[in-house]
């Protein structure tokens, strides 16, 4: 006797179907909330406020400010409708994804934030203003914000429209007034002055400018113009900051630092777009700000440039003006991972040392979520139905791996009249007939005939055993368990398998319409000429006897559910339908159905069972994402 082995049972156990799908589900749940909150939350561990920590700078706290361009909030109004299906999806998968920046980004607290332009994907199309402020509450529903925390808004491109004049143009500029403020503007946060400029105003208005081949000393600036804003920014001791769009001009081979991912900044111009200012305008305006750092926007990706000028105020500073391009926070082609800026001010009076620097900057990185939808859970998926297959497969050659011999009956021989009589068999087989007082036989150990059916074999001779009556006569003795007697294979086929031959009955040809029951019993009525009499025929010409099929003993007609009934009659037939109330019974047959059971895995096949494994373990962490999605929006 084979002993039994404890590590083999326990091997056994870690392979089971059960615990390895929960395993699976487990990892896919840690998986979705790591693929979902954990790598934003992780990819700005490292990304701390400037002068946070450093007491010796400055007595008190600096002031945060932060800095995010071109979060592109787009709404379904302004694709009209000539889109496929993907695009309501891939609009959802975008502002998920700026919500959850958003989610991660907030818990930086900031005291001030600033967006440098393109807050809107096309809001510069806006056929009117009721389309505009769909845009606008979209945004501000993703970037809510506390009100204490005052936000400042710089004019992109796509906010306003560039290069057009007429009253479309006009008209939009008024939606954006109404919904984030003026165009130009210039506000103090600890005693440093933010100058947030008009860029694709100041790029019209140089366009012109330009045309008449007037210089900008000699120019005369159009009214609440940005040149004219400029001009008359008031320009102090304090250090200035400048807030553009559109970045400055530079030289197209000039690096941008590491930190950017891929090329440098372009000159490029199209229809309401253009990559950097103009040379000239550049010189304008770091000649009358004299800023002492400027920040940008537009291009996607970041770029860290120091900008020299021959400007006499300017070449006379030691200092040179530094411009950084922030990163784009929403996902873009152009760039794997987004980001923003932090920025750090302290007042410049509370200095302790001469010259110290009152401000500090640095830029931090949101992590690539399309990369976590393709490559992370799309690796992983494949890995997950890789393994669910070779299970599947394994299980498979284990069950086919070892098959117990056929075993065969003998089938006895059938009546020379057509009938199976039991006394036929008797005497061929020389047994007597069973009876309480029969002693037991030992087991026949000859095996099974070769017609044995079984499922997947071809159809054969049926051996029905009975331990009652195989005639209609009611005379005839029992027969023995072992007696087996032959059925026709057509017999066979017109069986029903929802009443067996042992629950049917006789009844008379004319069949009674008027009633409602199908069965007949335990009503009184006449014998005719057609039933039988002390278990023999009445004559040799009489009909055969009409078999009849009644309920299995203990079946119950009546259900307790609710129901609904109608009979009709149709091809000279009485029929009835009923429809009935699902119950708990009929899900659980429709959750064996969809294979949460485990004996319906042997009747499908590999790779069906995959999928359906597969269903079944991504389910848990379907639920936990929609409850992520939930929570955020």
């Amino acid at each position: 006797m084979k002993q039994f082995n404890p590590s083999s049972a326990r091997s056994s156990h870690l392979y089971s179907e059960t615990l390895r799908t929960n395993a699976l589900r487990l990892i896919w749940i840690v998986l979705v909330i790591w693929g979902e909150l954990g790598a934003f939350f992780w990819s700005l561990s490292a990304c701390h406020w400037p002068f946070e920590g450093d007491d010796q700078l400055t007595p008190q706290k600096p002031t945060r400010v932060l800095l995010l361009s071109d979060t592109q909030v787009d709404y379904p109004s302004s694709h009209g409708h000539g889109n496929s299906w993907l695009g309501p999806s891939r609009r959802f998968l975008f502002h998920l994804n700026l919500k959850k920046s958003w989610f991660v980004t907030s818990r930086l607290k900031p005291h001030a934030i600033i967006f440098l332009g393109d807050m809107l994907a096309n809001g510069k199309i806006a056929r009117n203003e009721a389309e505009y402020e769909q845009a606008v509450r979209r945004f501000k529903s993703i970037f809510a914000t506390d009100h204490s925390v005052p936000v400042y808004y710089i004019p992109g491109n796509n906010d306003v429209s560039m290069g057009q004049l007429g009253s479309l143009a006009k008209n939009v500029r008024g939606y954006y007034t109404k919904a984030f403020g003026p165009v130009n503007q210039h506000f103090r946060i600890q005693n440093h002055t933010f100058v947030g400029l008009d860029a694709p105003g100041l790029v019209d208005e140089d366009y012109q400018r330009s045309g008449r081949g007037i210089s900008f000393d000699r120019w005369t600036p159009i009214e609440d113009g940005p040149i004219s804003f400029v001009k008359q920014a008031a320009i102090a001791d304090h250090p200035v900051i400048l807030l553009s769009h559109i970045p400055l001009a530079r030289s197209t081979s000039a690096s941008c630092g590491p930190l950017r991912e891929r090329g440098t900044i372009r000159r490029d111009v199209g229809h309401g777009y253009q990559s950097m200012l103009g040379k000239q305008t550049t010189h304008f305006l770091l000649e009358t700000l004299q800023p002492s750092i400027v920040f940008s926007g537009d291009n996607r990706d970041y770029c860290d440039y120091t900008h020299t000028s021959n400007v006499p105020s300017i070449s006379m500073t030691t200092t040179p003006i530094r411009e950084v391009t922030i990163k784009s926070f929403s996902m873009s082609v152009h760039i794997r991972r987004p980001g923003f800026h932090l920025l750090s001010l302290v007042d410049p009076t509370t200095r302790t040392f001469p010259g110290q620097a009152s401000f500090g900057d640095t830029a931090c990185f949101l992590p690539d979520q399309s990369r976590i939808y393709t490559s992370f859970y799309g690796t992983l998926a494949i890995l997950t139905f890789l393994l669910l297959f070779v299970a599947n497969l394994r299980r498979v050659r284990s069950q086919t791996r070892w098959r117990p011999e056929p075993i065969s009956l003998s089938p006895s021989p059938r009546s020379t009249s057509g009938r199976n009589s039991p006394m036929a068999q008797d005497s061929v087989l020389g047994s007597p007939t069973w009876s309480p007082h029969t002693p037991g036989s030992p087991s026949p150990r000859n095996s099974l005939p070769s017609t044995l059916r079984y499922p997947q074999g071809p159809t054969g001779p049926t051996l029905r055993a009975s331990s009652r009556p195989g005639t209609p006569l009611a005379s005839s003795p029992l027969l023995s368990p072992s007696h087996l007697t032959f059925a026709d294979r057509q017999e066979d086929d017109d069986e029903d398998a929802m009443h067996p031959a042992q629950y049917a009955s006789r009844r008379d040809n004319h069949r009674h319409y008027e009633d409602e029951e199908w069965s007949d019993i335990g009503r009184t009525k006449e014998e005719d000429e057609f039933e039988l009499l002390g278990g023999l025929d009445r004559g040799v010409s009489s009909r055969p006897p009409i078999s009849r099929f009644i309920l299995a003993p203990g079946h119950s007609t009546k259900s307790k559910s609710l129901s609904w009934s109608r009979t009709f009659v149709l091809a000279g037939r009485r029929r009835r339908i009923t429809l009935r109330v699902p119950g708990w019974n009929s899900l659980a047959d429709i959750r064996e159905l969809l294979d949460f059971s485990v004996g319906s895995r042997h009747r499908r096949g590999i790779l069906w069972n995959t999928i359906i494994d597969g269903l079944n373990v991504f389910y848990p962490p379907l639920a936990v994402w929609c409850l992520i999605i939930w929570i955020l929006l």
